[in-house]
C-alpha cells in the first residue's frame, strides 16, 4: 500500500522480490482454501467454514497481486493526488493562499486547507482502527485451535488456525509447526494487505471528493470571489469571471481523466469484493446461526461478518459522496449565469454539459457503487443466508 510507494526505493529489487513473495503466498493460500471446500462439500458445517476463509483469502490475493500488477500506475496516481495537492494547480487557489483579504477568499483558503487535514486526519484514524479489527479477527482465529489443544491435553491432535487443504501429512510434529507457521504468516499478511491496499482507494477517492467540493464553492462564489481578487479593477470582470470558469473546466477534465483511471484498474476489485462479501456474510451468518452464540469460537465469526460489512459500506459511502458531490457541482455551474456575458454563458453550457455525465465509480455495467448498492448487498446475503438455512 501507501506505506511502500512512499519510500524512495518503491521499485528496488527487494520490495519488487517482497511483494512477489507476498503474491505467492496469497495464491497458495487460495489453492489451500479452494481445496478444502472442494473436498468438504459433503458436510454442510465444515464447508461453510472454509468457505469463510476462502472469501477471505480470495480478496487478500487480489489486493497483493493488484499492488504488485499496477504498482506503477499506483505510484503514479499517488504522485498526482496524495503528495502534492494539485488544487494548488489553480491560479486563483494559489492567489487566495498567497492573499487573505476578502471573506470569500479567506473562505475557500479555509476550505482547502482544512479539507486537507481532515482527509488525512480521518483516513488516519480509520486505517488504525481497521488494522486492529483486522488483527484482532486474525488473532482469534489464531488462537482458536491453541486453546482447543490446550484443554483436550492431546498430544497427537492437529489443529490448525484456518480451514486448508495441503497435500501432505501432518502427523510430523516439524511438518505441523511449519504449517502452523505459513497460516500464522497468512493471516497477518492479510492483516496489512486489506487496510494498505483500501486506505489508499480511499485516500485517492477521498481526494476526488474534496476537489470536487472546492469547484462546487469556486463555482458558488465566483462573482465575489472575482470582485475580491480585482479590487479597484472592476472593468476587467466579466473577463476575469470567464478565466476562472475556464480554470474550473481544466481541472474538472484532469480530475476526470485521472477517475477514469482509477476506476478502470480498481473496478474488478470492487465487484469482488462485493461478490465475495455476499458469499461470507451469508456463510457467517449460518455459522452463527448454527453455533453456540457465546463461544470463543463464534465471537471470531461475529467480527469477521462485521468487518466485512463495514468495508462495503465504506466503499459504498464513499461512492455516494463522489455522486452527491458531481450533483452539487453540476447545479452550482448554472448558479447565477444570468448575471455573465455572452461569452461566458457559451462556456456554462460546455461545462454543464461536461458534468452533466458526472464521475461515477461503476462496479458492473451499469452499476455504481453506492447505498441502494449496499442496500442490495444487504438484501442479496441474507437471501442466501434463507436458502442456506
Amino acid at each position: 500500500g501507501i506505506s511502500i510507494f512512499a519510500k524512495r526505493n518503491w521499485d528496488s529489487t527487494i520490495w519488487l522480490a517482497f511483494q512477489s513473495f507476498n503474491v505467492f503466498v496469497g495464491f497458495f493460500c487460495f489453492i489451500f482454501t479452494t481445496g478444502f471446500v472442494v473436498t468438504n462439500t459433503s458436510d454442510v458445517l465444515i464447508f461453510i467454514k472454509g468457505a469463510c476463509i476462502w472469501a477471505t483469502g480470495v480478496i487478500m490475493t487480489i489486493s497483493l497481486a493488484m499492488c504488485l500488477a499496477f504498482r506503477s500506475n499506483f505510484r503514479k496516481f499517488l504522485e498526482e493526488m496524495l503528495f502534492v495537492d494539485r488544487l494548488l494547480d489553480i491560479p486563483l487557489i494559489r492567489h487566495v493562499v498567497a492573499d487573505e483579504e476578502g471573506s470569500k477568499s479567506i473562505e475557500l483558503k479555509n476550505l482547502v486547507n482544512n479539507t486537507q487535514i481532515k482527509l488525512f486526519k480521518y483516513t488516519k484514524i480509520l486505517l488504525r482502527c481497521y488494522v486492529f479489527c483486522v488483527y484482532f479477527v486474525a488473532t482469534l482465529y489464531l488462537c482458536s485451535p491453541i486453546y482447543e489443544m490446550l484443554i483436550r491435553h492431546d498430544k497427537s491432535l492437529r489443529l490448525l488456525a484456518f480451514d486448508m487443504w495441503f497435500p501432505w501429512d501432518l502427523e510430523n510434529l516439524y511438518v505441523y509447526i511449519a504449517t502452523f507457521i505459513y497460516h500464522v504468516y497468512a493471516g497477518y499478511l492479510c492483516c496489512v494487505a486489506y487496510p494498505g491496499l483500501q486506505s489508499m482507494i480511499i485516500l485517492l477517492v477521498g481526494q476526488k471528493i474534496r476537489h470536487l467540493r472546492v469547484l462546487t464553492f469556486i463555482l458558488l462564489n465566483l462573482d465575489e470571489l472575482v470582485m475580491e481578487t480585482l479590487k479597484e479593477n472592476q472593468e476587467q470582470w466579466h473577463a476575469c469571471c470567464t478565466d476562472i470558469l475556464l480554470q474550473c473546466v481544466d481541472h474538472y477534465v484532469n480530475l476526470k481523466n485521472f477517475s477514469n483511471r482509477l476506476n478502470k484498474i480498481c473496478r474488478p476489485f470492487y465487484l469482488t469484493l462485493i461478490l465475495v462479501a455476499i458469499i461470507l456474510v451469508c456463510m457467517c451468518s449460518v455459522k452463527i446461526a448454527k453455533s453456540d452464540k457465546l463461544s470463543l469460537d463464534t465471537m471470531k465469526y461475529y467480527t469477521h461478518e462485521l468487518c466485512f460489512i463495514l468495508v462495503v459500506l465504506m466503499f459504498c459511502l464513499l461512492g455516494q459522496q463522489v455522486e452527491n458531490e458531481c450533483e452539487k457541482l453540476d447545479i452550482a455551474v448554472t448558479e447565477k449565469w444570468y448575471i455573465f456575458n455572452r461569452h461566458h454563458k457559451l462556456n456554462v453550457r460546455i461545462f454543464k454539459m461536461a458534468t452533466g455525465q458526472k464521475m461515477p465509480i461503476y462496479i458492473f455495467g451499469t452499476i455504481t457503487l453506492s447505498l441502494p448498492t449496499f442496500t442490495w448487498f444487504i438484501k442479496t446475503g441474507m437471501s442466501f443466508f434463507t436458502l442456506v438455512m
